[in-house]
């Protein structure tokens, strides 16, 4: 409780303070006392700036402390007091507080554009207000409504465009913000892709375990092995049988997710590496940099950019994870042939143990090793890339390396890369 009475308070200080100092900004209209000051747009834009806080308080202390600071900047350069010259400023003050808190009030707080002409007819009888105590019936002259319509004229269009300013960048700020949780969903989407195809995997392994149980219940029977370890043989083909059914509607429900977001518009292959690279960029360990070089002969367009994504993000992350300089270099180039598209990822690394070379595509195998936890790599995102190249593009993957430079060369056909 004691913290709400604080913010409340620090809101009020505040805001109040703002309106005070906005007063000070000012200029003469009609007679040397009537000021018209920006102050009053402390109490349109905290609300904007700083959501809902006690108008009504903000506005009595606004305006006696505005009252006070004129008086004492007169005693200041004059020598005298001179307050009832600036009692009637205080008017202006409370009028248009009091006119701009039932409105908020009515309208929950909120301001829009279509607030501006409201703010306008309290700018307007503020005003006039004030005029009244100075100058009676001399307020409702030509002169004086054409001054005041215009000084209310002119603070709207201000806090207008302030309103359009401030909208303006929180739509850019959307916007920015929508576009990153689109990448976050096609990097995750393109994960997600990766996984179906392990489980895939995995379910006709499963059907080869439980067509191995059964055979083995059918040997056992036929040869009139222990009833008993007979029956176990039995059960155990069954288990296998109903985690299969249950591990098949796990895959077909991701793999129906991942159709249904294959049928969405493809992209470009240097969005998808402008992409990659700020998913990279975000994610490098403190310290660490990296130059990334694209030349591209074509920027060609395709549907398979989920499978893509995965495939480059394999790539690009095995090239990060073995880099032991700083910076990081890695290049990608693009060409093509009568019949294909080539696409090579190099990158600068120490390069690959020769007698590695034959198992890097061969899942499980992994030369990653946390030594301060003794956590092993799982050893399958190079599998996982040449089985999309090989096995969903129809392509194929080849690898060169010495020390000091790695080159992935990636071969796919034209007529499989549109994905259409």
């Amino acid at each position: 409780m004691w913290t709400k009475s604080f913010s409340r308070y620090t809101r009020i200080l505040l805001v109040s303070a703002a309106v005070i100092i906005g007063a000070q900004i000012s200029i003469s209209l009609f007679e040397s006392d009537f000021r018209v000051s920006i102050g009053i747009f402390g109490i349109f834009m905290s609300l904007i700036l700083f959501g809902k806080y006690p108008i009504l308080p903000v506005t009595v202390i606004s305006a006696l402390c505005v009252f006070f600071s004129r008086t004492l900047m007169h005693w200041l350069r004059f020598g005298s007091w001179n307050p009832q010259s600036y009692f009637p400023e205080m008017f202006f003050y409370l009028v248009y507080g009091v006119l701009f808190f039932l409105y908020c009030r009515k309208n929950d707080y909120e301001l829009s554009m279509y607030s501006l002409p409201w703010m306008f007819l309290f700018d307007y009888l503020a005003n006039i207000t004030e005029l009244l105590t100075r100058r009676g019936m001399d307020a409702f002259s030509f002169q004086s409504q054409a001054g005041v319509l215009l000084v209310a004229l002119l603070r709207t269009a201000l806090a207008g465009l302030f309103l359009f300013c401030l909208s303006h960048y929180k739509f850019s700020l959307l916007s920015a913000e929508h576009a990153r949780r689109y990448q976050n969903l096609l990097l995750l989407i393109s994960e997600l892709n990766g996984e179906v195809v392990l489980m895939q995997k995995g379910t006709r392994m499963i059907e080869d375990t439980m067509s191995t149980a059964y055979r083995l219940y059918h040997d056992m029977s036929e040869r009139n092995i222990d009833e008993f370890l007979t029956r176990t043989a039995l059960q155990i083909a069954r288990d296998v049988h109903e985690i299969k059914k249950d591990y098949n509607l796990i895959v077909r429900g991701l793999s129906s997710s991942m159709e249904l977001n294959s049928e969405n518009d493809g992209m470009s292959l240097d969005d998808i590496l402008t992409i990659l690279k700020s998913s990279l960029d975000a994610s490098l360990p403190k310290g660490k940099r990296l130059f990334f070089n694209i030349q591209l002969e074509e920027n060609l367009y395709t549907q398979n950019h989920y499978l893509l994504l995965s495939i480059f993000r394999n790539l690009f992350n095995n090239a990060i994870e073995a880099a032991d300089g700083n910076p990081v270099e890695l290049s990608v180039r693009q060409s093509s042939t009568d019949s294909s598209y080539v696409i090579e990822v190099e990158d600068h690394g120490p390069g690959i143990d020769p007698e590695d070379m034959e198992q890097i595509f061969e899942p499980g195998f992994s030369t990653k090793i946390n030594y301060e936890t003794g956590e092993v790599n799982r050893g399958l995102g190079l599998s996982l890339v040449k089985d999309f190249i090989e096995l969903r593009l129809g392509g194929t993957i080849r690898v060169t390396s010495v020390p000091g430079k790695t080159v992935f060369t990636l071969t796919i056909p034209k007529e499989k890369w549109s994905g259409l």
